[in-house]
């Protein structure tokens, strides 16, 4: 089956491309001297998983249990759940999941939070590592550095059985705004900096850190010149979109998923000032791109992006005097945060010069919980 007759519109991934991004990143961490832990809610895809595994990887990260339950039941033995994990039922499905899986580890930033999984994994004989977040200047999860920071992770060595303390772990994705790659270098050594004075305020309390976990894509150009961190976790890089391409992360031929449209209307006047694809606001998104316009960028015409979607419908305002493409034709499109169209899919269709030759089912998008 050939990729022009897959119907649209469609997540289309090219094998050679997603190949070589997972080789290239594996190599990066090898030579950077770090673990890679590469975060799956980018795919959501167990067939990837396993190709990021095979390449090196030490284990993954996810962003949800659900996501990280689809895994498990895949066969993965190394799995952090990086989120916060309150409430009974979810610390119960927690501690469920590291019954079974070799390895299950997750993130806190709060002493009750803390304390509430120590007692639950406690009453039923578990110990569970956990990684202390801290906040680098994100101001999303995260506890403050200092003071806050070393009675959470004093209470947990001192009084929480149930739980492992294992490391610090920070999130600087959002923090990466610059272009020049000097800047995001001295960005995000800024954040790992953070977490280094606090690992070194722990050791003073003869508390030591065996893991530093961060990372960011735009940051996996310069791995090999941070300092500090023993595990990286990076996501986007497995297909890339058009925000990290705008950040310098990877060039527009390195993509490896791109979205297959059909031209479906074009306005009945004189002049045609744009015409329409059957991708809309459920396929694409406009969030992410930092300097790229639209809902997503035409891979054939680079000048256009999807400007005006409705659910199904994408409008492409066309410059004047260009003519629209005839009605049935297949286009392509870079989407501008590849996280986010992914999770609005069902399957992934994989192709090899052009030529169909698998099928993957997302089975954990939609894993909300």
């Amino acid at each position: 089956m050939n990729k022009l007759e897959i119907p649209t519109p469609a997540l289309v991934v090219d094998i050679d491309k997603l190949r070589y991004n997972i080789h290239d990143m594996a190599q990066r961490a090898r030579e950077a001297g770090m673990a890679l832990r590469p975060h799956i809610k980018t795919h959501k895809t167990p067939a990837i998983t396993h190709m990021q595994l095979k390449a090196g990887a030490s284990g993954i990260v996810c962003a949800k249990l659900g996501e990280a339950e689809i895994m498990a039941a895949a066969g993965v033995d190394d799995i952090l759940v990086c989120y916060p994990i309150v409430g009974p039922d979810k610390v119960d499905r927690l501690l469920n999941l590291a019954r079974w899986v070799d390895r299950v580890s997750t993130t806190v930033d709060t002493r009750a939070a803390a304390q509430a999984l120590s007692e639950a994994a406690a009453a039923r004989g578990q110990c569970l590592d956990v990684l202390v977040e801290v906040d680098v200047g994100y101001r999303r999860t995260g506890i403050a550095p200092g003071e806050p920071l070393l009675n959470l992770i004093k209470g947990i060595v001192e009084s929480m059985p149930g739980l492992r303390y294992k490391g610090l772990m920070y999130i600087a994705g959002g923090l990466i705004k610059h272009m020049e790659k000097d800047k995001q270098l001295a960005e995000e050594q800024a954040a790992i900096d953070v977490v280094l004075n606090a690992a070194g305020l722990l050791r003073d309390h003869g508390i030591e850190t065996e893991v530093v976990s961060g990372g960011t894509t735009p940051g996996a150009q310069y791995m090999a010149d941070i300092e500090g961190v023993t595990e990286y976790r990076v996501g986007c890089y497995v297909f890339g979109d058009m925000k990290y391409a705008d950040l310098g992360a990877l060039a527009r031929e390195q993509m490896a998923l791109t979205i297959l449209t059909t031209v479906v209307s074009i306005p009945s006047m004189p002049e045609p000032d744009h015409f329409v694809v059957d991708a809309g606001s459920k396929t694409l998104t406009h969030s992410g791109a930092m300097t790229s316009p639209g809902y997503g960028t035409f891979v054939q015409r680079p000048d256009l992006t999807v400007n005006v979607p409705s659910e199904e419908h994408g409008g492409v305002y066309l410059p004047q005097g260009v003519r629209p493409p005839a009605i049935g034709t297949k286009l392509d499109i870079y989407p501008n945060y590849v996280s986010d169209v992914v999770n609005l899919g069902d399957e992934l269709w994989v192709v090899q010069d052009d030529e169909v030759i698998a099928t993957w089912d997302i089975l954990a998008r939609g894993q909300r919980v």
